[in-house]
């Protein structure tokens, strides 16, 4: 190994499928009852081990890569008109593996991949479920079993304070007595899965019945199984986990441990192996405590036993069993050298641990980092987003062997709002903790996912953020730190700024139409350009970011003047002007300025260009978009830029009337993408003037849908009257709850019921 963080290490180990006749089970054909990135992780080992991989996937999931990386695909029909979702549906995927000649099925995470009912199903009807037995599964898979069992059966583990009354026990007078006998703040959690759904902490009586009907909802139709449970908050509390695995004759052995501290919404994003607060000791005896309960049950496959570790008292206490693969799995596989998929594969045949050399010693070598890139937008509270990716392209790292992308987009998939808002997993591995991090700073960097929100820049804040880098940081790091890691870590060390940036989109603006079929066009006054104006030389009619100088040509300097918009000047100082009127007054200011050639505060810029490609990406020929990659000097440094156009607009210097002419453009220097809005000063000023015309009044007495989504519940009746700030509907979308406030008083009207679907920008309702 060397210092710069490069590894010869060979890559992951893939055990092979046992080949005595003793109890083993011939697989040769896979059932992937999953989607997304852990159905490409699968896919990826199905072929290493010679098995054949089948994906199902829906209408929503066409694009997906997992749909065109196996070996055979089927589809299940359509998430958004199935009364049930088809991954939920145990007959109709026991069917449809019948019918695939399935000899297995692998669950993956999340769905029903703890659901101890389909575990039975898929062995009763002949076929091999890649996973714990059903009794580990409904004992240690559900929270609330778990706890009770290990109290009875093992009493020297650690359980945390709280309550795991059954179902039945759901009351919410009682609950309110458990939670006051525990003390605030409580953690109510969803007794079956995890990943964050049906979590809620609740820091006052006033707050439980809210937050306990919005856990049991997330947690029904996440799970299936609306059961929560009470537990004491620990608010310096380290999230702490251990993989094991186990086989037919009841070994189980620990694969180390992973820390999983860095959560929004309860969801871990950034994980990484080892845990570097812990001590030899400590970690010793974490180990042997998970692979003690897994002994209890004989625990058969995969699994991972949580526990959270209170870094004041150094104490730690059991969580639960995630009787599953978990999504942070990769960087236990790099650390360890050892493929878990295959293992789950070896173990489910009939293979038997005590048998496989390259486990006798399991190393943990370097340290390992993964992020979750998501769809959502941290400065709207991590809200779900969805859409096109127009541009994907990972970064291309130094040593290949160190990095790996988990994902099933890629340039011209959808992320639909049905599935989770997780959409790539990006992993490296590095000698030492130090590097491990600079090395995934610099991967996010130099990724490119161009078209929707994600939260790559909030991630390459968390890494960056001194509490990150000093390991006693907790579950508390986000919401603690979120003024600073909503903030972008690269702005301080870049030589430009963001206005003088500004210049590049329209410079891939004007390339675009320069290499534009539309100037050739033998339409009456086709190369007449749209927008077109007869005032040739009124410095008015060029665009904002006022470029001198112009040649396309890679390797040309480009002379561009930016500046700030000069402050609009009423004619009458004592005049308050708003709405229309005050647009009008700035866009005069602007006019002036621009024919005097007296704009304020102006900078020179020379832009050095290296490097220029375009290209159209897309789908098919019939939904297209240009894509641009620049290398260009500025200041005397060098930058990476790629750009996209949003639409056929950018074709040309100008937009429609009030409307811009939309570029996206990633900036690996500043580490994630911006969208740029191109107008002329008329244009810019027009939607001012439209935008103002709406009236504020009228834009408070309507709420619009943020994003796509299905109504949950309507909290009011019409007619009925509301304060500022009460919850008026609940909405879900990309499995996420988001309640919906009044933003002033009045009598809540909606045309909208249970079950029903809305675009985003439509209307969800009135406050008269």
């Amino acid at each position: 190994m060397t210092t710069d963080g490069s590894s010869s290490r060979p890559p992951l180990w893939t055990a092979q499928l046992p080949v005595s006749n003793d109890g083993i089970h011939r697989i040769s054909r896979i059932l992937i009852a999953n989607r997304g990135e852990i159905a490409c992780r699968i896919i990826k080992t199905c072929r290493l081990m010679g098995i054949t991989s089948i994906a199902i996937y829906t209408k929503e999931d066409t694009s997906s890569r997992h749909v065109s990386g196996a070996d055979e695909a089927i589809n299940l029909g359509s998430v958004e008109h199935a009364q049930v979702n088809p991954f939920l549906d145990i007959s109709y995927l026991i069917q449809i593996a019948k019918q695939a000649r399935a000899d297995a099925i692998h669950p993956g995470y999340g769905y029903l991949s703890e659901n101890s009912q389909f575990a039975d199903a898929v062995r009763e009807s002949g076929m091999v479920f890649i996973g714990p037995s059903s009794t580990a599964m409904s004992t240690l898979g559900d929270k609330r079993q778990a706890k009770q069992y290990l109290s009875k059966n093992e009493p020297g583990i650690p359980l945390i304070p709280g309550w795991n009354g059954s179902g039945d026990e759901m009351d919410i007078n009682q609950l309110e007595k458990e939670a006051e006998a525990i003390g605030y703040p409580v953690m109510i959690k969803a007794s079956a899965g995890g990943g964050g759904k049906g979590m809620r902490i609740v820091h006052s009586s006033s707050l439980l019945k809210s937050e306990l009907e919005r856990a049991q909802s997330e947690a029904k139709r996440s799970f299936g199984s609306s059961e929560c449970i009470l537990e004491k908050y620990i608010e310096a509390g380290k999230h702490v986990e251990v993989q094991i695995m186990g086989d037919k004759t009841g070994k189980v052995l620990s694969l180390w441990e992973r820390d999983c501290s860095v959560q929004r919404r309860h969801q871990k994003v950034i994980e990484e192996s080892p845990c570097a607060w812990l001590a030899p000791e400590l970690r010793k005896k974490m180990c042997d405590t998970a692979v003690k309960i897994g002994e209890l049950l004989k625990y058969e496959g995969a699994g991972t036993v949580e526990f959270i570790l209170d870094i004041v008292t150094g104490n730690f206490y059991f969580l639960e069993v995630n009787a599953r693969l978990q999504v942070e799995h990769p960087i236990t596989e790099e650390c360890t050298g050892l493929d878990l998929v295959s293992l789950q594969i070896y173990v489910a045949s009939g293979g038997e641990l005590s048998k496989v050399p390259q486990l006798t010693t399991i190393p943990q070598t370097g340290h390992a980092i993964e992020c979750r890139l998501c769809a959502e937008d941290p400065i709207r509270d991590f809200a779900p987003q969805h859409g096109l990716v127009r541009f994907w392209e990972p970064a291309t790292p130094d040593h290949p062997r160190d990095v790996r992308f988990e994902t099933a987009i890629e340039t011209g998939t959808r992320v639909s709002i049905f599935f989770d808002s997780m959409i790539a997993k990006i992993v490296v591995w590095a000698p030492t903790r130090d590097l491990a991090i600079k090395k995934m700073v610099r991967t996010l960097s130099e990724t490119a996912c161009i078209g929707l929100s994600t939260n790559q820049c909030f991630l390459q804040a968390c890494l960056m953020h001194e509490k990150f880098h000093s390991v006693d940081y907790t579950t508390a790091f986000i919401p603690s730190n979120l003024d600073r890691l909503l903030e972008n870590p690269h702005l301080k060390y870049f030589g430009l700024s963001l206005q003088e940036f500004s210049a590049i989109p329209s410079m891939f603006i004007r390339e675009l139409k320069s290499q534009s079929k539309l100037e050739q066009s033998r339409k009456v006054f086709g190369s007449i350009r749209r927008g077109f104006r007869n005032q040739t030389l009124d410095r008015v009619n060029v665009p904002w970011d006022i470029v001198t100088r112009y040649d396309s040509k890679a390797g040309s300097t480009v002379e561009s003047t930016v500046a700030p918009m000069p402050p609009p000047k009423s004619r009458d100082e004592d005049a308050e002007a708003n709405g229309p009127e005050e647009a009008t007054i700035a866009y005069n200011t602007l006019s002036a300025a621009l024919r005097r050639g007296a704009l304020p505060a102006s900078k020179q810029l020379d832009l050095q260009l290296h490097e220029l490609r375009f290209f159209s990406a897309g789908l098919d020929t019939a939904h297209t978009w240009k894509v641009g990659c620049l290398r260009l000097s500025a200041s005397g440094q060098k930058y990476a830029v790629t750009l996209v156009s949003v639409d056929d607009r950018a074709l040309h210097f100008e937009s429609d009337m009030g409307t811009p002419n939309k570029i996206l453009a990633h900036i690996p220097a500043l580490g994630a993408p911006f969208e740029f809005h191109c107008y002329s000063p008329l244009s810019y000023y027009e939607s001012l003037r439209a935008s103002a015309s709406g009236g504020r009044e009228a834009s408070s007495k309507t709420i619009l849908a943020p994003m796509p989504c299905k109504v949950l519940r309507v909290e009011k009746k019409n007619g009925e009257e509301v304060k500022t700030g009460e919850v008026v509907m609940v909405v879900e979308s990309m499995k996420m709850e988001i309640t919906i406030t009044a933003g002033r008083d009045g009598a809540f009207y909606t045309t909208l019921k249970e079950g029903d679907s809305a675009d985003e920008g439509s209307l969800l309702c009135n406050l008269e």
